[in-house]
């Protein structure tokens, strides 16, 4: 606690040091998408489309090219996020489903998922932190922190208002059968389900799905701004947008988005289906990955639009992410766009592919505008960060360090991680970077890359470098520890 304690008094040094009228405390706006990869993005290097209000904010703001995600699929990412803490300490690990009986809604039969494990109500997530310092919130998107009727639901977790899926396995449905909802300020007592009449006349699967018409994407998006409008300048507010796009299923209305790039991106890649996946088929992947990527480009800049409309851009911190590398589901053609950029792997590995991310963040007259770090960092570090903004304490429990120190300009005064540190057990797989080694665990047995040399990860070094492995390998020992939940196969230990 002691040691915790220094690092926070020493990481708010840059924050103090600023002048009086600038020590107001910030709003802060976390976009994070879905599913997109570091070199998705034309201001990471995508060559098959632009992002062009995406690439307006990263020209405004900081570009980060060392940013990593909490793990490389969706609960145990946004774990990391809320709780600060990395793979190897946070209580979800992983995609584990609840399920409930099933769910009927005229013709359509839901699915009988209703979400994923709660987090561990002992440790205060982000959202807690920030509305007990006075800020406002709000949550637009995926939550993927506990099935509905959990103790961990954004009504129960400092969630002011809300607006998307409690459950993650209903996201891969764009024209879903209900959405979820909560409004402390309209009086509501908990979440609850809103049905989308226009989806419900018509079937989950097959031709007919094409007839649906309420779109879950724009439609959170507009609650999004809603929310948006609704704050003043003068009380702080925390807005978590988790986008769905461009997670599969492949799917968006047909627009004049997705019909500027139908045809234009051949060969075109077409998507069958699956025998029991959950994915409508489509003939045309890439055209639609593209337009998806497109409208999330387009939301950034509505959002960008509202905040210098209403005067709240200048005291605003903004930020772009994504939860983690490309995912090859429902359509998806990593290869085609080079999804993964200079990076191997993708969703589910820990390989850099799969957890390293593109992340832009904007704070006028204070983050240099057009600059760039490749300070290392990852998700467990924004709790730190966040709450030195907001001028509050971080949880007790965090593994992470405030990179505010980065993002102002001042990288002298930026406390380092001496490793960071992954784990997921779906794929038995582990990670650890220090400096520009990388360990990666596969089943028990470690492979060692220079990421300096060989960002890509081809070239495994670990016999000719036995003693850093056997350094990494111990670093794994000092952060992993036991889930029943999660298991992961452990190296040797050294």
């Amino acid at each position: 606690m002691k040691a915790f304690i220094h690092r926070l008094s020493s990481a708010l040094l840059p924050l103090l040091a600023l002048p009086a009228a600038a020590q107001q405390r910030p709003n802060i706006v976390y976009i994070m998408c879905d599913d997109l990869g570091y070199g998705d993005l034309s201001c990471y290097g995508q060559q098959h489309f632009l992002t062009p209000n995406i690439d307006r904010l990263s020209s405004q703001g900081m570009r980060m090219t060392s940013a990593y995600a909490g793990s490389p699929v969706s609960a145990p990412s946004r774990a990391c996020l809320m709780t600060g803490q990395h793979s190897g300490h946070t209580y979800v690990r992983g995609n584990r489903e609840h399920w409930s009986g099933r769910v009927t809604y005229g013709e359509n039969a839901d699915y009988a998922v209703v979400g994923q494990e709660p987090y561990d109500t002992a440790v205060a997530i982000l959202p807690e932190l920030l509305k007990a310092a006075g800020y406002r919130t709000g949550m637009f998107g995926k939550w993927a922190g506990g099935y509905e009727g959990s103790p961990s639901t954004p009504d129960r977790r400092g969630v002011d208002e809300f607006y998307g899926y409690i459950c993650q396995f209903q996201a891969h449905l764009y024209f879903p059968n209900f959405l979820n909802r909560y409004s402390r300020a309209a009086g509501d007592t908990c979440v609850v389900r809103e049905v989308l009449e226009q989806n419900i006349r018509h079937a989950m699967y097959g031709e007919d799905y094409a007839n649906r018409r309420q779109y879950s994407a724009d439609l959170i998006h507009r609650r999004a701004l809603e929310w948006l409008r609704q704050q003043e300048k003068d009380k702080p507010f925390f807005g978590i947008l988790t986008y769905t796009l461009p997670h599969a299923e492949l799917s968006q209305p047909d627009d004049s988005l997705l019909q500027s790039y139908r045809g234009k991106l051949l060969p075109e890649r077409e998507y069958r289906g699956d025998k029991g996946s959950r994915y409508n088929p489509t003939p045309e992947g890439h055209a639609q990955f593209a337009a998806m990527v497109a409208r999330l480009d387009a939301q950034v800049g509505e959002i960008m639009q509202l905040l210098e409309e209403r005067g709240l851009a200048d005291n605003t911190v903004l930020i772009f992410t994504s939860d983690y590398g490309p995912h090859e589901e429902g359509g998806a053609d990593p290869g085609y766009f080079n999804h993964d950029g200079k990076f191997r792997g993708l969703k589910r590995c820990t390989h850099d592919g799969g957890i390293r991310i593109p992340f832009i963040v904007r704070w006028p007259g204070h983050i240099p505008a057009g600059s760039e770090s490749d300070q290392p960092f990852a998700f467990y570090d924004l709790m730190p960060t966040f709450c030195e903004l907001a001028a509050t304490t971080a949880s007790p429990h965090t593994d992470g360090l405030s990179i505010l120190p980065t993002w102002l300009g001042h990288p002298e005064n930026q406390l380092q991680h001496d490793h960071l540190y992954w784990e997921f057990h779906e794929t038995d797989m582990l990670g650890v970077r220090r400096g520009d080694w990388k360990l990666v665990v596969h089943h028990g047995k470690p492979a060692l890359y220079n990421l300096a040399d060989d960002p890509h990860e081809d070239n495994d070094l670990a016999g000719r470098y036995p003693d850093i492995v056997r350094l990494l390998v111990g670093k794994i020992y000092e952060d992993h520890t036991d889930s029943p939940l999660f298991p992961v196969t452990l190296p040797p230990r050294p």
